[in-house]
C-alpha cells in the first residue's frame, strides 16, 4: 500500500492536470471565462494535496505535531511555520496558496460575479473587484507546476 504523502502527491498531479486541461484544451473550445473558477479551484487543490504530502512525509519522520487534516487553516499556518522554513520553500508558493484561498473566499462571499470579454469579474458587497484573465491563469499554472516540481526534492526522491 503506498505511503499516504504518495497519494497526495498523486492527488496533485491530477488536480494540475485538471487545472492544465480546462485551460488549454476546454477554454479553447468554449471560449468561456466562467472556466476560470474551475481552473482557479483546481490548482488550489493541487497546492493543497502538495502541501498535504509534504506535511504527512513530515509528520512520519516525527518533525510536525499532529494536526487537523481537513482544517486547511490549520495545515496551512503548520505548513508555513514549519515545513515552509526547514525546505527553503519560496514565498512566492506561499502567497500563492494564500491568494487561491482569497480568491475562492472572495467567489463564495461575491454578491455579483459576471463576465466581460476574455476576463472573469468577482465582485463583493463593497464593491472591490478581482479580475482574472487567462494571462494570469497561464502565470498560476506556472507558478503551480514549478511547485509541484519542487515537493519531490523536499521528499527525499526524485
Amino acid at each position: 500500500m503506498p505511503s499516504s504523502y504518495l497519494q497526495s502527491l498523486e492527488t496533485a498531479k491530477f488536480k494540475y492536470d485538471s487545472a492544465f486541461h480546462l485551460l488549454n484544451v476546454t477554454y479553447p473550445m468554449v471560449e468561456d471565462p466562467k472556466l476560470f473558477l474551475g481552473v482557479i479551484n483546481n490548482l488550489r487543490l493541487s497546492l493543497e494535496a502538495a502541501m498535504d504530502s509534504i506535511l504527512q512525509y513530515e509528520r512520519q519522520l516525527h518533525l510536525v505535531p499532529h494536526y487537523v487534516e481537513t482544517d486547511f487553516q490549520s495545515k496551512f499556518n503548520l505548513f508555513r511555520s514549519k515545513s515552509a522554513k526547514r525546505n527553503n520553500i519560496p514565498q512566492k508558493f506561499i502567497d500563492l496558496m494564500i491568494h487561491f484561498q482569497q480568491l475562492e473566499e472572495q467567489y463564495k462571499q461575491s454578491s455579483v460575479s459576471f463576465q466581460r470579454g476574455n476576463r472573469y469579474l468577482i465582485a463583493t458587497k463593497n464593491y472591490e473587484i478581482q479580475s482574472l484573465s487567462l494571462k494570469e491563469l497561464r502565470n498560476h499554472l506556472n507558478a503551480t507546476k514549478e511547485f509541484l516540481a519542487f515537493v519531490p526534492g523536499v521528499l527525499r526522491f526524485q
